[in-house]
């Protein structure tokens, strides 16, 4: 291995988040009936005319600019011609020769010091195919897919290692979610991802053979896959055999990758302008409206939490997931307390959440409840204790409101300094013995007093308050 250099180009296909279809009226929706989001459009049917979905045109022109392209105001769509089951008209609708985005780049880091720009060719609309099940004998077509919109994003071959690879997909995932293009989801196909492997003897700039790996549906299985790419081609090639190239898929149970067809069976997609279609000059006013009014990008979300003082785990945790961002800056904007927010969200939240194998915006916490929660706790109303008992409630409950607990369960804890001082002096008096070693063991008889304090108030003292007057009574004795 030490004798070549990794080659990788990297193919995704992402479902754009519109609400129908890209040239068609079929709904979208995952996890519907089978065959039950279609239209004429989507199967093809004779007289049937395709029609642009603006929207997805405005997502698309949001990933673009995200990903620093340039944008073409003149869009035109092609036909890609070939005959498969999953696609009954026989043509799929895309832009081969005049793509909306070309050559831009995006930044990844796989250490704290090294990043990388990763070179992007180009980003191009069009439509998604039908969804094949095997069974047995058979072969099942789901057509509630078929004329979904897509953007499919190329890379130049400027990826060199499996680590490299992963790091691009995974930041390429997050800046899309944070737009609101995509739900890029790869356990359902709304973020797909096709890895192109060559090797080539090190100081060559000639490409060898490239060998295209399909339709990886995880970070993991393109690690794995690429991966197993170089050892098969690098033991190839130090036998001085060629490796042909080919289209192969990954295997899951076998852990490796799967010859599917070689070049000799590459199709002539016959490409050709689409005749129902007529070139569209986008507007250049509303393109840059889309681009003013786009959503923080994922990139400056990062900065943001880490100028509020905010951890690296904390934030991949945060920007792990769409909605638990949102919950955070609904929360936040009611309350001015990351930290807390945060810590409450990343630990028993979500520790909720995995347990109930669901996103935040399932379950009955609302941001009004957390953020009424952490008020309470600053005032110095509750104690963390009580703010633990609290969320337990207001995690499975929206009409409790955290007030209304404290009240019913009497949480709230003792913050009146005369009140505190009258219930310490019949327990400093009990307790001379302990009070007496003050000069020497000061900590141990602090705890001592604070643990009889708590005991007598069953918990509900503020801790601070009552700690600031036990130092000032031992003083006195």
């Amino acid at each position: 291995m030490n004798n070549f250099e990794v080659i990788i180009g990297i193919e995704n296909h992402v479902e754009l988040k519109t609400k129908s279809k890209m040239f068609g009226p079929g709904l979208v929706g995952f996890g519907q009936t089978p065959n039950s989001q279609v239209s004429e459009v989507d199967l093809g049917y004779p007289g049937a005319l395709p029609s642009v979905n603006q929207e997805g045109v405005r997502l698309a022109i949001l990933a673009a600019h995200a990903l620093n392209m340039k944008i073409d105001s003149l869009l035109t769509f092609d036909r890609k011609n070939y005959f498969y089951p999953d696609l009954v008209k026989g043509f799929q609708i895309t832009q081969q020769f005049n793509p909306i985005g070309q050559e831009g780049w995006i930044e990844i880091s796989l250490d704290p010091d090294s990043n990388k720009k990763i070179a992007i060719q180009r980003l191009h609309i069009e439509e998604d195919t039908a969804q094949q099940k095997h069974s047995q004998n058979l072969t099942l077509i789901d057509y509630n897919r078929s004329g979904i919109g897509l953007i499919e994003i190329v890379t130049h071959p400027v990826l060199r290692s499996a680590q490299e690879a992963v790091a691009y997909v995974e930041k390429l995932r997050e800046t899309l979610l944070f737009l609101g293009v995509s739900d890029v989801k790869m356990s359902e196909g709304s973020l797909r991802c096709d890895v192109n492997v060559s090797l080539r003897p090190i100081g060559s700039e000639k490409y060898s053979h490239k060998v295209e790996v399909k339709n990886l549906n995880s970070l993991a299985n393109v690690k794995k896959a690429i991966e197993f790419e170089v050892k098969r081609q690098s033991a190839l090639l130090v036998q001085n055999l060629v490796v042909e190239q080919e289209t192969r898929r990954f295997d899951e149970q076998s852990q490796t990758t799967v010859s599917m067809r070689s070049k000799a069976d590459a199709l002539d997609y016959r490409y050709f302008t689409e005749p129902n279609l007529s070139p569209i000059q986008l507007d250049e006013q509303w393109i840059e409206e889309i681009i003013s009014n786009a959503p923080e990008l994922a990139g400056k979300k990062r900065d943001r939490y880490e100028e509020m003082g905010l951890s690296a785990e904390t934030i991949n945790t945060l920007m792990s997931s769409l909605a638990l961002a949102n919950f955070f800056e609904a929360t936040l904007a009611l309350v001015n307390d990351p930290i807390k927010i945060s810590n409450y969200l990343t630990g028993e939240v979500m520790a909720f959440l995995n347990e109930q194998n669901q996103e935040i915006n399932q379950i009955k916490l609302t941001s009004a409840n957390l953020a009424s929660m952490v008020k309470l706790l600053n005032q110095g109303a509750i104690s963390s204790k009580h703010a633990k008992t609290i969320l337990e409630m207001i995690l499975v409950d929206d009409q409790k409101m955290p007030e209304v607990i404290v009240e019913e369960l009497n949480l709230k804890l003792i913050n009146d300094p005369k009140e505190i001082e009258a219930l310490l002096t019949p327990i400093i008096a009990q307790n001379q013995s302990v009070v007496e070693q003050y000069s020497l063991r000061p900590e141990r008889v602090l705890k001592t007093l604070m643990g009889q304090l708590m005991k007598v108030t069953q918990g509900n003292v503020n801790p601070d308050l009552a700690n600031q007057i036990i130092l000032k009574l031992l003083t006195k004795v």
